[in-house]
């Protein structure tokens, strides 16, 4: 099955409930000679000369792990010359059987709560999958194999089998080379099905390097607190390398509940990464008193990514808590990219920009495809990124890895903005795809958007383009806070603000709620389904 270093310490994830947190500290770390030597210890329980392994490794098998929180496991799997990919336990089986063609995993680690699941996903594949399911190292489940349906286990996995079963740790990784694929991270399926964005193993060193320059700059002691997913290209390098890399005690929670702020003031943590729905549901929450508006006092660093936060969410987060400016930054990036950007606000910083390109990243404008926004008043463009970080491409499908790039190796991010030249800061404006074109003009979703909600009463807004050609007009999907709301309001509304160009084509749909994705994402390709359903019913 492969290498399976690092498990003896696997004992520190195995069992907690929703509510529990769970604590990783680094005992002990020998600094590495090579960008893949790293060795790792937690709670003192494990001896660093000495890595458990199966004698006869499969190189460049995949594994997959359905459950999230487990950065030992993961890097085990990348310590074994394979490729480790992660799904959404809340998958239906048709959601992981498409993970498992595109990816090509062929071993599953799963817990029995998923075996059925996985059972049925993989049911018609025909390469061989091996099932493993996850237990307890050290204190096993006495009835898991009565569960486990003949299946093995993890705990299975650490019974001598041979004289080579105890391999140095450091002789196994000299076989790791930083060009090779380590992980395949899933695409966010905004605008059609899932892609795997192949990443190497110097691609997430260059990443966690990054990170630790921007950490290596606080003047505190490092205390993270972290409940987003783990298989999520946003949170990997935060919740699997970085809090060994660099000893600072971290804290898991399974999911954001309303235990999230208790458990910050509990442990006094300093650091932690959101998206902009946990932000919003902590701002319900101390609205509705449900939290005190002092529990986050402890925090000096939050990091909101995956979707873009509002200015208004902003505001209104750092006011009810009472937080400095500075406390609340956000990152731009992408999981073909990781982390791009990430803002450096200072208290008078309004500007709206997502900061200076990380370390290792080159951002430019690619001009030759400008488009003008704002009546003229801005020529912006697609953003384009090179830097070690960067995916070598999408797994299985060069079509889509060829339209990705632009000549020299650029990555087309599809983010249409610009840069100061001054401060190096980005600006990002839209999105290329979402850009409208009407009767030879080009509108910006977002600006729609941001109108639409500047009108009392709408609680959130889309803006997407519709038909083809001489027929592409926006559609702006509306959310109602209050039943009155109309139509013509609106549209009255935005011709305060807007060019008359922008609002004459313009349907207004009144919908329960926008489907969005768990960053915060609005999926605008449910929205285009449900509505050309609708058209084709009339």
């Amino acid at each position: 099955m492969g290498i399976v270093a690092f498990l003896r310490i696997l004992w520190g994830y195995c069992s907690f409930g929703r509510e529990s947190v769970v604590e990783l500290r680094q005992s002990s770390c020998n600094h590495h000679r090579d960008p893949n030597i790293v060795q790792w210890a937690l709670s003192g329980d494990y001896d660093a000369d000495q890595a458990v392994c199966d004698p006869t490794p499969q190189t460049g098998d995949l594994k997959l792990t359905l459950l999230i929180l487990y950065p030992v496991l993961v890097l085990s799997v990348l310590a074994g010359e394979c490729k480790w990919t992660g799904t959404n336990p809340s998958y239906t089986s048709a959601e992981l059987r498409h993970h498992l063609d595109v990816s090509g995993a062929r071993y599953v680690i799963t817990s029995v709560e998923h075996l059925d699941t996985v059972k049925a996903a993989i049911q018609g594949i025909e390469r061989d999958i091996k099932i493993t399911l996850f237990s307890d190292i050290l204190q096993p489940d006495v009835d898991l194999k009565r569960k486990s349906c003949g299946y093995s286990t993890l705990h299975e996995l650490m019974i001598p089998s041979g004289s080579n079963f105890l391999i140095p740790l450091e002789t196994r990784l000299q076989n790791v080379h930083a060009g090779t694929i380590a992980t395949l991270m899933s695409t966010s399926g905004t605008t059609g099905l899932p892609k795997m964005a192949q990443r190497t193993h110097r691609a997430l060193v260059a990443e966690s390097m990054s990170d630790e320059r921007y950490d290596s700059t606080k003047l505190y002691t490092v205390r993270g607190l972290f409940c987003t997913p783990m298989f999520h290209a946003y949170s990997f390098p935060k919740m699997v390398i970085n809090p060994l890399r660099q000893g600072q005690p971290t804290y898991y929670m399974t999911r954001f509940d309303e235990n999230f702020a208790l458990k910050i003031s509990q442990y006094q943590i300093t650091d932690t990464i959101t998206v902009p729905p946990i932000l919003s549901r902590l701002v319900e929450q101390a609205k509705k008193q449900i939290i005190s508006r002092e529990s986050l006092r402890s925090l000096h660093s939050i990091v909101c990514a995956g979707a873009p936060m509002t200015d208004k969410l902003r505001t209104e987060f750092l006011e009810l808590f009472n937080l400095p400016t500075s406390s609340l930054v956000q990152d731009w990036g992408m999981t073909e990219c990781g982390c791009i950007s990430r803002e450096s606000r200072s208290e008078n910083d309004t500007s709206g920009s997502v900061g200076g390109a990380v370390g290792g990243y080159q951002v430019k404008v690619d001009t030759e495809q400008a488009i003008q926004l704002g009546d003229g008043i801005l020529v912006v463009g697609e953003l384009l990124v090179k830097g070690p970080q960067l995916m070598t491409g999408y797994q299985g499908n060069a079509a889509s890895t060829a339209q990705a790039f632009a000549a020299g190796g650029w990555y087309r991010t599809g983010d249409v903005g610009y840069i100061d030249n001054a401060t190096g800061n980005i600006y990002l404006v839209d999105r290329v795809k979402d850009i409208i074109k009407t009767n030879g003009w080009q509108i910006s979703p977002a600006e729609l958007e941001a109108t639409v909600l500047r009108f009392p009463g709408v609680a959130d807004a889309c803006a997407l383009s519709m038909g083809h050609s001489l027929d592409e007009h926006p559609e702006i999907f509306v959310v109602k806070g209050r039943d009155d709301i109309t139509e013509r309001q609106i549209k009255e509304h935005m011709r305060v603000y807007l060019s008359r160009y922008k609002i004459e084509s313009c349907t207004v749909r009144f919908v329960d709620i926008l489907p969005r994705a768990p960053s915060g994402k609005v999926l605008r390709r449910i929205l285009r389904t449900q509505l050309l359903e609708e058209v084709a019913h009339i």
